[in-house]
């Protein structure tokens, strides 16, 4: 049984290519494996064979719930839970398929960070402020976060890559000495060059050392991972750039999003695309797409993590929606001027793409006001999206800061939102719908 394993793994990883039917005829084989008396060692390595096949033909996940696949590797999980490797193996197998866990808490928490560049140091002061009040980390108080630009970045770094807000704040202060300084003659040249003004190859190094090369999907293997996107613009579908969702998950067969996207590309790669802000950093190509900032169509994602949660956790209530902006300056404010500046101009093309306030708008009219939150603090100056002046970024900080102690009444209520625990009835539910569910799908 086992050379036979290891003999099928092996034809699996040399096979150039399998046709469709061929891949369909592959699941069947492993899933035939899975369901006969294995050592846990075996048992193993069949599950980590499957999910690089999944990992390879995405489409087989449909023969996969044919063969009620969620039911047998529940039944698994139950049985191995001692074994963490087999554990670990196994939740990689249900995210790929689009089998979601309930929800911690409540309902669903989702958190969602706009765009702006360094201005990224402002929804870090209201994060740092939410992990002080609740003596949680950011991970562990949202089941997802969902950000663009300057917002995927934040929301890989603190739920994926689990770095400390301290060492996030650190990371914007390294742009102003690595990424964002440029000799304006180079820059002007690399712009009529390649159309971006700084070094996009230090930008890729960092997110590199940074993120890491993880394919998205394995980070569900860790338990307390939550389903963190990030959201790009593909500029060469059609006449118009469409909204692309790199994503730590997977969503079932049945249950289809608005949005294209996907959970094979690597970490760094992710936050790259979301990040290929125009002029700034050259575009993005990823296999045959060409992908720049989400923030030139939807600098404020919270609509779409609303709209991803609900896919994925279509039966349970909304237990708090929190959406973090970059910052706001009144246009009205500005001095008179007859010219501006060119990173001025794309700043504000940037910026203007997308009404950030209007999605902010409809989804406090569309949800509960003890459910729904918004902070985006008035800025006492414009700032634009490559500011790396200490000094500004400190008055960034103060104006935040300010923002935040007139707000306290509100801040108050998100944390205590976020703080209600999951009662022990609803964890009873829990366990009556998984083995409901698994029973049914047994029956159909």
């Amino acid at each position: 049984m086992v050379i036979q394993l290891l003999a099928n793994c092996l034809f699996c990883l040399l096979k150039a290519a399998l046709s469709r039917n061929e891949a369909e005829e592959m699941t069947h084989t492993w899933i035939g494996h899975l369901e006969q008396r294995l050592a846990p060692q075996d048992l193993r390595t069949c599950i980590e064979t499957l999910n690089k096949h999944l990992v390879r033909y995405p489409s087989c996940k449909a023969v996969m719930w044919q063969e009620k696949t969620a039911v047998k590797m529940l039944k698994q999980r139950r049985t191995h839970r001692d074994n963490q490797e087999i554990q670990d193996a196994i939740r990689e197998t249900l995210a790929l398929i689009g089998y979601v866990d309930p929800v911690k808490g409540r309902g669903i928490r989702v958190l969602s960070i706009d765009g702006g560049g360094t201005r990224g140091v402002v929804p870090l002061q209201v994060l740092k402020l939410l992990e002080a009040e609740t003596g949680r980390p950011i991970h562990q108080l949202f089941d997802y976060i969902c950000g663009v630009s300057t917002g995927a970045v934040l929301a890989f770094m603190l739920g994926l890559a689990r770095f400390s807000l301290e060492e996030c704040e650190d990371m914007y202060r390294r742009f102003g000495a690595d990424v964002f300084r440029q000799n304006p003659l180079v820059g002007t040249v690399k712009m009529g060059w390649n159309h971006s003004y700084y070094n996009t190859e230090t930008w890729e190094t960092i997110l590199r050392e940074k993120m890491g090369e993880e394919i998205l999907i394995r980070t569900s293997r860790d338990e307390l991972s939550p389903k963190v996107s990030a959201v790009s613009a593909v500029v060469n579908w059609g006449n118009t750039p469409k909204a692309f969702v790199f994503r730590n998950y997977n969503h079932t067969p049945g249950s289809l999003s608005r949005y294209a996207g996907s959970s094979v590309y690597q970490m760094w790669q992710a936050v790259r695309a979301s990040s290929a802000a125009p002029g700034y950093f050259q575009e993005f190509p990823l296999r045959s797409d060409i992908h720049q900032d989400g923030g030139i169509i939807l600098n404020n994602p919270c609509a779409l993590a609303v709209h991803e949660s609900r896919l994925l956790w279509p039966k349970q209530p909304f237990q708090c929606v929190l959406s973090l902006g970059t910052g706001r300056y009144d246009a009205a404010r500005r001095g008179p001027a007859t010219s501006t500046s060119w990173r001025a101009k794309i700043s504000n093309l940037i910026c203007s793409a997308t009404d950030t306030e209007g999605v902010h708008t409809l989804l406090d009219d569309l949800l509960a006001p003890d459910v729904y939150f918004r902070f985006n603090p008035m800025l006492s100056a414009e700032v634009s999206l490559d500011e790396s002046r200490p000094g500004a970024l400190d008055r960034l900080r103060r104006d935040t800061h300010v923002y935040l102690d007139r707000n306290r009444l509100k801040l108050a209520r998100l944390c205590l939102v976020l703080g209600a625990e999951r009662s022990a009835a609803s964890h009873t539910k829990d366990w009556i719908c998984e083995r409901a569910w698994e029973v049914k799908q047994g029956w159909s």
